[in-house]
Protein backbone atom coordinates (compact mmCIF):
# COMPACT_ATOMS: atom_id res chain seq x y z
CA UNK A 1 0.00 0.00 0.00
CA UNK A 2 1.56 3.70 -0.93
CA UNK A 3 1.49 6.09 1.32
CA UNK A 4 -0.09 9.48 1.24
CA UNK A 5 1.95 10.92 3.34
CA UNK A 6 5.56 9.56 2.53
CA UNK A 7 7.75 12.62 4.25
CA UNK A 8 5.92 12.34 7.80
CA UNK A 9 6.23 8.63 7.74
CA UNK A 10 10.19 8.47 6.80
CA UNK A 11 10.47 11.20 9.44
CA UNK A 12 8.41 8.93 11.98
CA UNK A 13 9.95 5.59 11.29
CA UNK A 14 13.25 7.66 12.18
CA UNK A 15 11.75 8.60 15.05
CA UNK A 16 10.87 5.16 16.07
CA UNK A 17 14.40 3.65 14.95
CA UNK A 18 16.54 6.19 16.56
CA UNK A 19 14.05 5.22 19.92
CA UNK A 20 15.88 1.80 20.06
CA UNK A 21 13.58 -0.44 17.68
CA UNK A 22 15.27 -1.90 14.26
CA UNK A 23 13.76 -5.48 13.41
CA UNK A 24 16.42 -7.51 11.89
CA UNK A 25 18.09 -4.84 9.73
CA UNK A 26 20.32 -2.05 10.43
CA UNK A 27 18.32 1.09 11.38
CA UNK A 28 18.60 2.35 7.79
CA UNK A 29 15.69 4.19 6.43
CA UNK A 30 15.28 5.28 2.25
CA UNK A 31 11.86 7.26 1.36
CA UNK A 32 12.07 7.86 -2.79
CA UNK A 33 11.64 11.58 -3.93
CA UNK A 34 10.74 12.63 -6.62
CA UNK A 35 14.34 13.72 -8.16
CA UNK A 36 13.19 17.44 -9.19
CA UNK A 37 12.03 18.04 -5.54
CA UNK A 38 14.91 16.49 -3.89
CA UNK A 39 16.23 19.79 -2.79
CA UNK A 40 13.21 20.96 -1.52
CA UNK A 41 13.14 17.89 0.94
CA UNK A 42 16.45 18.60 1.97
CA UNK A 43 15.32 21.82 2.51
CA UNK A 44 12.18 20.44 4.82
CA UNK A 45 14.70 17.71 6.58
CA UNK A 46 17.18 20.74 8.09
CA UNK A 47 13.97 22.29 9.14
CA UNK A 48 13.24 19.08 10.95
CA UNK A 49 16.43 18.58 12.23
CA UNK A 50 16.12 21.44 14.21
CA UNK A 51 12.89 20.56 16.00
CA UNK A 52 13.04 16.65 15.83
CA UNK A 53 10.36 15.99 18.94
CA UNK A 54 7.99 17.63 17.22
CA UNK A 55 7.76 14.60 15.44
CA UNK A 56 5.63 11.55 17.60
CA UNK A 57 8.16 9.31 19.35
CA UNK A 58 11.23 10.43 19.01
CA UNK A 59 13.67 10.11 21.66
CA UNK A 60 13.77 12.76 24.27
CA UNK A 61 17.41 12.99 24.44
CA UNK A 62 17.72 12.24 20.24
CA UNK A 63 19.46 14.07 18.38
CA UNK A 64 19.85 14.83 14.22
CA UNK A 65 22.40 15.90 11.81
CA UNK A 66 21.98 16.74 8.17
CA UNK A 67 24.70 15.89 5.97
CA UNK A 68 24.86 17.07 2.70
CA UNK A 69 26.44 14.30 0.28
CA UNK A 70 27.60 17.34 -2.22
CA UNK A 71 29.60 18.92 0.05
CA UNK A 72 31.29 15.54 1.52
CA UNK A 73 32.16 14.62 -1.85
CA UNK A 74 34.27 17.37 -2.85
CA UNK A 75 36.03 16.52 0.52
CA UNK A 76 37.50 13.40 -1.18
CA UNK A 77 40.74 12.17 -2.28
CA UNK A 78 39.51 10.85 -5.34
CA UNK A 79 37.61 14.25 -5.94
CA UNK A 80 40.61 15.70 -5.79
CA UNK A 81 42.53 13.16 -8.06
CA UNK A 82 39.39 13.64 -10.66
CA UNK A 83 39.94 17.19 -11.12
CA UNK A 84 43.88 17.20 -11.09
CA UNK A 85 43.62 15.08 -14.32
CA UNK A 86 40.96 17.16 -15.53
CA UNK A 87 41.30 17.46 -19.23
CA UNK A 88 44.42 15.32 -19.78
CA UNK A 89 42.51 11.74 -18.79
CA UNK A 90 39.23 10.34 -20.46
CA UNK A 91 36.16 11.08 -19.03
CA UNK A 92 35.70 7.02 -18.97
CA UNK A 93 38.77 6.75 -16.76
CA UNK A 94 37.62 9.15 -14.55
CA UNK A 95 34.44 7.93 -14.44
CA UNK A 96 35.27 4.17 -13.86
CA UNK A 97 38.25 5.88 -10.96
CA UNK A 98 35.16 7.68 -9.09
CA UNK A 99 33.26 4.55 -9.27
CA UNK A 100 35.75 2.45 -7.77
CA UNK A 101 37.13 4.05 -4.77
CA UNK A 102 34.28 6.91 -3.92
CA UNK A 103 31.80 5.12 -1.78
CA UNK A 104 35.04 3.98 0.64
CA UNK A 105 36.20 7.46 0.97
CA UNK A 106 33.01 9.42 1.26
CA UNK A 107 32.07 7.26 3.88
CA UNK A 108 35.54 7.73 5.51
CA UNK A 109 34.84 11.30 5.31
CA UNK A 110 31.26 11.18 6.55
CA UNK A 111 32.08 8.93 9.58
CA UNK A 112 34.47 12.13 10.74
CA UNK A 113 31.76 14.18 10.51
CA UNK A 114 28.93 12.22 12.21
CA UNK A 115 28.38 13.55 15.79
CA UNK A 116 27.54 10.11 17.46
CA UNK A 117 28.26 6.85 15.02
CA UNK A 118 28.12 4.97 18.03
CA UNK A 119 24.94 6.06 19.04
CA UNK A 120 20.99 4.76 17.51
CA UNK A 121 19.51 7.31 18.75
CA UNK A 122 21.76 9.88 17.00
CA UNK A 123 19.75 10.47 13.42
CA UNK A 124 21.68 10.96 10.42
CA UNK A 125 19.87 12.47 7.19
CA UNK A 126 22.13 12.19 4.09
CA UNK A 127 20.88 14.42 1.47
CA UNK A 128 21.91 15.75 -2.26
CA UNK A 129 22.12 12.03 -2.95
CA UNK A 130 21.37 12.40 -6.56
CA UNK A 131 25.19 14.84 -6.67
CA UNK A 132 26.85 11.64 -6.58
CA UNK A 133 25.30 10.01 -9.79
CA UNK A 134 27.01 7.98 -11.94
CA UNK A 135 29.29 7.51 -9.57
CA UNK A 136 28.10 5.16 -6.41
CA UNK A 137 24.68 4.34 -5.21
CA UNK A 138 22.38 4.54 -1.95
CA UNK A 139 23.17 0.74 -1.44
CA UNK A 140 26.93 1.00 -1.70
CA UNK A 141 26.66 3.76 0.96
CA UNK A 142 24.74 1.64 3.35
CA UNK A 143 26.90 -1.32 2.77
CA UNK A 144 30.05 0.73 3.82
CA UNK A 145 28.51 2.19 6.55
CA UNK A 146 27.75 -1.16 7.39
CA UNK A 147 31.16 -2.29 7.13
CA UNK A 148 32.32 0.18 9.52
CA UNK A 149 29.57 -0.47 12.40
CA UNK A 150 27.84 3.28 12.49
CA UNK A 151 25.32 2.74 14.53
CA UNK A 152 23.42 6.17 14.37
CA UNK A 153 20.15 5.69 12.19
CA UNK A 154 20.90 6.65 8.70
CA UNK A 155 18.15 8.27 6.31
CA UNK A 156 18.61 8.90 2.64
CA UNK A 157 15.81 10.72 0.77
CA UNK A 158 16.56 8.69 -2.44
CA UNK A 159 15.91 10.78 -5.70
CA UNK A 160 14.17 8.36 -8.05
CA UNK A 161 11.33 5.82 -9.25
CA UNK A 162 10.05 2.75 -7.59
CA UNK A 163 9.77 0.20 -10.41
CA UNK A 164 8.44 -3.53 -9.32
CA UNK A 165 8.91 -2.62 -5.29
CA UNK A 166 12.38 -1.75 -5.93
CA UNK A 167 14.35 1.55 -6.37
CA UNK A 168 15.51 2.94 -9.89
CA UNK A 169 18.43 5.89 -9.69
CA UNK A 170 17.57 8.07 -12.44
CA UNK A 171 16.32 5.44 -15.26
CA UNK A 172 19.09 2.95 -14.11
CA UNK A 173 18.36 -0.75 -13.58
CA UNK A 174 16.49 -1.53 -10.23
CA UNK A 175 18.16 -2.73 -7.38
CA UNK A 176 17.31 -3.75 -3.90
CA UNK A 177 18.36 -1.59 -1.34
CA UNK A 178 19.23 -4.11 1.70
CA UNK A 179 19.87 -3.25 4.19
CA UNK A 180 17.68 -0.58 4.20
CA UNK A 181 13.91 -0.26 5.19
CA UNK A 182 12.00 1.65 1.89
CA UNK A 183 8.90 3.80 3.05
CA UNK A 184 5.99 2.86 0.76
CA UNK A 185 4.79 6.08 -1.54
CA UNK A 186 7.42 8.41 -3.37
CA UNK A 187 7.20 12.01 -1.97
CA UNK A 188 6.52 13.98 -4.30
CA UNK A 189 5.40 18.19 -4.98
CA UNK A 190 2.18 17.41 -3.76
CA UNK A 191 3.40 16.55 -0.21
CA UNK A 192 5.23 19.82 0.02
CA UNK A 193 2.39 22.17 0.05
Amino acid sequence: MTSNRPLHDFKERLARFADGRRGIRNPFVIVPVQPKYERRVADRLVEWAENPHETDGFPVDGTVQVLRLDELLVETDVFDLAVDLGDRSQPATIKDTMQDRLAEELIGVMVEEIAAPDQQRHVVVLTHLGSLYPFTRASELLDELDRRNVQSTIGIPFPGEITLGKLSFFGEESRNYYPAHQIDGRIEGVHLQ
